[in-house]
């Protein structure tokens, strides 16, 4: 008696094989563009936006970059970085070469509900992080209100 690999009602299907094929295909086309980085739209710093009663503060991470090399801009309730970390070029005649770290321009937008104060605006850049304040403007601080009973 030989062993028969079972099939499900699926694998029954006259289409079944064309599925295989579509399987095979995104496996190969997936690996391909992991490898290869085809759908690459270049890179964007990693960052936090926290608030608290006062203010919101933005922090990024920007490592390797100048300041001058960083625009911060305001518009409305919006704020925008942007800015181009270059790719440094080393060449050597023997060893291997990795690049992993991402190069290129980024732009960032954050909408900040409530608004802020755009006069108060502190931005400060230290070791690769860029921390934006932003203070709140008072319309937009939340107050208590003391709820009277009759």
């Amino acid at each position: 008696m030989s062993l028969v690999r079972w099939k499900d009602r699926g694998e029954l299907s006259p289409w079944a094989p064309l599925r295989d094929i579509e399987g095979q295909f995104n496996r190969l086309f997936g690996e391909l563009a992991r490898d290869y980085d085809l759908y690459d739209r270049g890179w964007a710093p990693a960052v936090d936006l926290k608030e608290d009663e006062q203010e919101y503060t933005l922090e990024a991470d920007l490592p390797g970059m100048k300041k001058e090399e960083i625009d911060i801009t305001v518009v409305d309730n919006v704020v925008m970085l942007k800015g181009e970390r270059k790719h440094e070029t080393e060449t050597k005649e023997k060893g291997y070469h990795r690049v992993e770290r991402r190069y290129g321009s980024f732009e960032r937008s954050f909408e900040l509900p409530g608004g802020f104060d755009a006069n108060k605006i502190n931005a400060h850049f230290d070791n690769g992080v860029l921390k934006v304040t932003l203070p709140k403007r008072e319309e937009a601080k939340p107050k208590q209100i003391e709820v009277k009973v009759n």
